[in-house]
């Protein structure tokens, strides 16, 4: 279990959300699309409460086009990548900027949970460092081989959780400055039936 409760081994300043390939084009066949877009766009405005930088890839947008409206209207001051490559890691780019961050721990969301969440999530931990994977901030058109993904990710020692514990591990209690606003944005969810 992650926990950041009064974590100052990396001070916030060495975690950084990834928001992945959140484009139209590519959440077309996506499973409980609405949903997913729901819930990165609370995690974009949760990372923004906490002054937790979030960084978005965009898969070839010159033919996919660019990250969906609702998201990158909450990330404008993100750093945005193109990618071709499946892994984030693979972009070069991508790459040296979390090497020039120092970045310690990558929070992952977006699609595909099969292909690209998984891959940059392995080459992450390839490179010694915390993963977190949002698994209601991830998506995919085949469930089960998101499934089968998630469990590989697992037991190479990623950390799946969902995003309201994700929330409430950050918090570390209610005497958090944030947790108010971290708190109505749980509330606003959808309840899960």
């Amino acid at each position: 279990m992650v926990n950041f409760e009064n974590e100052n081994r990396y001070s916030f300043k060495r975690v950084s959300g990834l928001v992945l390939d959140m484009q139209p084009r590519l959440l077309g066949g996506i499973a409980e699309k609405d949903d997913l877009v729901d819930a990165v766009s609370i995690f974009c405005k949760a990372m923004n409460l906490f002054d937790i930088r979030t960084v978005i890839t965009e898969q070839v947008p010159s033919k996919l086009g660019e990250t969906a409206t609702q998201i990158s209207s909450l990330c404008t001051d993100s750093p945005r990548f193109s990618k071709k490559t499946f892994s984030a890691f693979g972009e070069s780019s991508f790459a040296s900027w979390v090497e020039k961050e120092k970045i310690q721990h990558l929070i992952i969301t977006g699609i595909e949970t099969p292909i690209c969440v998984y891959l940059s999530a392995v080459d992450a931990i390839k490179q010694g460092m915390d993963v977190t994977v949002l698994t209601d901030c991830i998506g995919a058109r085949r469930l089960g081989d998101a499934k089968q993904c998630l469990g590989q990710l697992e037991s190479i020692g990623c950390h799946l959780l969902p995003l309201e514990t994700l929330l409430y591990s950050l918090l570390g209690s209610a005497d958090h400055e944030v947790f108010r606003s971290i708190s109505g944005l749980v509330r606003s969810r959808a309840p899960m039936i």
